[in-house]
């Protein structure tokens, strides 16, 4: 009787489950781009405390910068970067689906 009052309670629990991914899916297909961009926007935070947590261990940055000798070009290469790897992670083109909020005009 034990054993199976446990099946049921598991199968009842995976039933929940299976329907609410199967929810999820109807929603993302219903929003298409719009859900999966804000998965991607909801994660970004958790992705960058995540790629940042190494640094609280590091005590000193000297940054070296090229010829021109300004810090600000350097600090300006490293975020054109950004675009590109959240592309490489997630698939996403971020500049592209950050026009496409109203309001949002590319620099």
């Amino acid at each position: 009787a034990i054993g199976g009052a446990e099946a049921y309670q598991i199968e009842a629990l995976r039933k929940a489950e299976a329907e609410q991914m199967s929810q999820k899916a109807a929603a993302y297909n219903q929003y298409g781009d719009a859900a999966i961009m804000s998965l991607i926007l909801e994660s970004l935070p958790k992705i960058a405390a995540e790629v940042a947590s190494p640094m609280n261990k590091i005590d000193e940055i000297v940054m070296v910068s090229g010829n021109d000798g300004s810090m600000s070009s350097e600090v300006t290469k490293l975020l054109a970067q950004l675009p590109p790897s959240v592309q490489a992670l997630t698939g996403l083109d971020i500049t592209k689906a950050l026009e496409q909020i109203p309001g949002v005009t590319r620099a």
